[in-house]
């Protein structure tokens, strides 16, 4: 089974597990790495809610380096295993998963932020619409974005393809920054002030 390492925080070193599916296609440590550079000191004490998870390493990140909790959504069940067993093998405790179709179960994680009074940081990290079943990925991805409750909301990052722009306004927030890695992409998105 492939593996990746916790590249910084409390748990930098830690070896995490990959999914050997399809379905999923890991965060590249040089993307994670820029997005934690980017929202240094900006996660310490708020939730992280990782979409399309696959193994956890960004939500995982993210508590490493000082979330107060992190929620994590997978639909693929081999993935979600594998997930699992990185959040059993770190210990952490201040985690909550949900299997299954992300654009469903969105609303128990915000639910959870709700009832917990929290805001998150929101890491969305579709399967590249070239897949087969997945060509509306995108478009449901902005929708879901776009109606993200604002009080809950501390930001939003989009892990897209390179040759797949996304809007620069998704409801109440607006596009920040942009940072390009080959034929990956990550939009950061920010409310509207």
């Amino acid at each position: 089974m492939r593996r990746a390492k916790i590249i910084g925080g409390s748990l930098k070193g830690r070896v995490i597990l990959l999914p050997e599916t399809f379905e999923t296609r890991p965060t590249k440590s040089i993307a994670r790495e820029s997005i934690f550079d980017a929202l240094r000191g900006e996660i310490e004490g708020l939730a992280f809610v990782e979409v399309f998870a696959g193994s956890g390493s960004v939500g995982l990140e993210a508590i490493s380096r000082g979330a107060s909790e992190a929620i994590f959504i997978e639909r693929d069940r081999a993935a979600f295993k594998v997930l699992e067993q990185n959040i059993a093998a770190l210990k952490i405790a201040n985690a909550k998963l949900f299997c299954g179709d992300a654009f469903v179960l969105m609303a128990s994680a915000l639910d959870r932020l709700k009832s917990a009074g929290k805001k998150a940081w929101f890491y969305f990290d579709p399967p590249f619409s070239i897949r087969e079943g997945f060509s509306d990925i995108y478009a449901k991805t902005e929708a879901a974005i776009a109606s993200l409750d604002p009080a809950l909301t501390a930001g939003v990052i989009v892990e897209h393809g390179s040759n797949t722009p996304l809007n620069d306004r998704l409801g109440s927030l607006a596009i920040a920054k942009r940072r390009k890695f080959g034929k990956t992409t990550l939009s950061y998105y920010l409310l509207e002030r």
